[in-house]
């Protein structure tokens, strides 16, 4: 009789009410608003705040439960008392809706969809929306806006406004909405593009939450005291001084330690998701001897933010892509990706994406997007959701003999071969001997095992292999399932 009669209040509240006053009591976060979307079959956090210190409930109609919200501490961020619930969310379905409650007033969110939720974050290549910058476009953009319409019952978008903040802010400036060709053509191509892949393959609706703000630094994005502490003998003090130091003086893109966090993540914990989504490094590529301390030290403190104690928030991150940055024979980029891959190591649940061969030479904001969204989803559905028969990681250098006039670089992951195949060259390899002079490089896949095999006629005898290792090179090394094989060296040298 209980359940049913509740049933019956949300139906009628549902009705009733049109949407969310501004003005009332009884407020919530920008994140819990009409057409949102809530991780399915967990115990997701909803919070608020309300004027008056009375009881406040929430009832969800997915199972006609009514909770009794907790209240805490005055004032938080000027808002009034806080109260937060912790409710259970079912499989993935909709739409349904939510009542929040107290003696003095009510307020309804409706067009709630369960599924999958991910946070997708960043600086501009993360950011870039599916229309495209000026000037820059995103590859396939016309077709993704023309079928948005179809994902409106299937994804729901949540664009975080570009905010910067010297104190924490516990709300931020966006709203949930449904995929249609307006929504979809400003959403990020990259996350969009993930969203697509992932409730297709998974048959259930996706959410995406992107906060992401081009030209920003990771220092940004990471409280001061976490980024400070995860330098300590890593880098001379003088250098974290200088880091530390740095300060927003009203320019457009926020570099002080912390700021972004402060306003564009901290205001989104915890409300509950799979996982992150992490594409950003060009603004760092000066910091590849210690990016991976301070991107660590970052998702120990995202995950903290969402008490996230175990690591089950799974972290993917994207390497950042071929670029000259002002010289395409650097080697400053290679050097970075070393570092971004080297994260791995110390982030636990982490995963990386590589974005070779989706860069360009002479633009910073590659068009493939589709490409990175593609490989995310690939990679994430194997690793989180135990995909078979889905290409997980790349190729990987496992091995290397140095012979007479020539490099024997043998792989590990690839079960089913490398290509190109059948006595293609592979582009991308150069070969040194001891005087550490590198040379563009004759480079052939064997098989049986397999292997590449790397000469030059100007190095008789190869001390050193290097693939990749340019700020923009052509490379063209990768499985059959069109992994590629990441930069890498057989050297230790400066």
């Amino acid at each position: 009789m209980h359940k049913l009669f509740t049933i019956s209040l949300v139906a009628f509240l549902s009705a009733s009410f049109i949407s969310i006053e501004a003005d009332a009591s009884l407020r919530l976060p920008a994140l819990f608003s009409n057409d949102m979307l809530l991780q399915r079959n967990v115990a997701a956090k909803i919070w608020g705040w309300t004027d008056v210190r009375e009881n406040v409930t929430v009832t969800t109609s997915w199972n006609g439960k009514i909770y009794d919200a907790v209240l805490s501490a005055d004032g938080a961020d000027g808002h009034g008392i806080q109260w937060s619930a912790d409710i259970q969310t079912a499989d993935a379905g909709g739409p349904y809706s939510i009542i929040v409650a107290s003696p003095s007033d009510t307020v309804i969110i409706k067009n709630i969809l369960l599924g999958e939720v991910w946070i997708c974050s960043g600086q501009s290549n993360m950011a870039m929306p599916v229309r495209g910058y000026t000037g820059q476009p995103v590859e396939g953009s016309l077709e993704t806006v023309l079928e948005a319409p179809e994902y409106a019952g299937k994804i729901r978008i949540f664009n975080v406004a570009k905010d910067s903040s010297h104190v924490l802010k516990h709300d931020c400036t966006g709203k949930w909405q449904k995929a249609s060709s307006k929504t979809v053509a400003a959403t990020s191509a990259i996350a969009y593009g993930f969203a697509v892949r992932m409730t297709n393959a998974l048959g259930i609706p996706v959410g995406i939450i992107t906060s992401a703000f081009g030209g920003t630094k990771i220092e940004a994005w990471t409280p001061a005291e976490a980024l400070e502490a995860s330098l300590k003998g890593v880098i001379p003090e003088s250098a974290i001084a200088k880091k530390m130091s740095v300060r927003n003086t009203g320019r457009k893109k926020p570099d002080q330690p912390g700021s972004l966090f402060n306003a564009m993540i901290y205001p989104l914990a915890p409300f509950t998701a799979r996982g992150f989504l992490w594409y950003q490094g060009c603004s760092n590529r000066k910091d590849y001897t210690h990016y991976a301390e301070m991107q660590a030290a970052m998702v120990e403190a995202w995950r903290k933010s969402w008490n996230d104690e175990n690591a089950d928030m799974l972290f993917a991150f994207v390497t950042i892509a071929p670029h000259s940055y002002g010289d395409s024979m650097d080697d400053t980029r290679a050097f970075f990706v070393e570092n971004q891959l080297k994260s791995l190591e110390i982030i636990p649940n982490s995963l990386a994406v590589l974005s070779e061969g989706c860069g360009e030479e002479d633009c910073i904001h590659p068009s493939r997007k589709k490409e990175v969204a593609d490989r995310l989803a690939w990679n994430i559905l194997a690793k989180q959701y135990g995909f078979s028969g889905l290409p997980y990681r790349w190729p990987e250098p496992a091995e290397i003999e140095m012979k007479e006039g020539l490099a024997v670089v043998y792989f590990d992951n690839v079960k089913y071969g490398l290509c190109p195949t059948y006595g293609e060259k592979v582009e991308g390899f150069e070969i040194a001997g001891k005087d550490r002079v590198f040379h563009k490089a004759e480079a052939v896949v064997k098989r049986d095992p397999f292997r590449v095999e790397v000469s030059s006629s100007e190095v008789e005898s190869p001390a050193a292999v290097r693939y990749a290792f340019r700020n923009y090179v052509e490379a063209n090394l990768c499985d059959i399932a069109g992994n590629p094989v990441p930069p890498f060296r057989t050297d230790d040298w400066e």
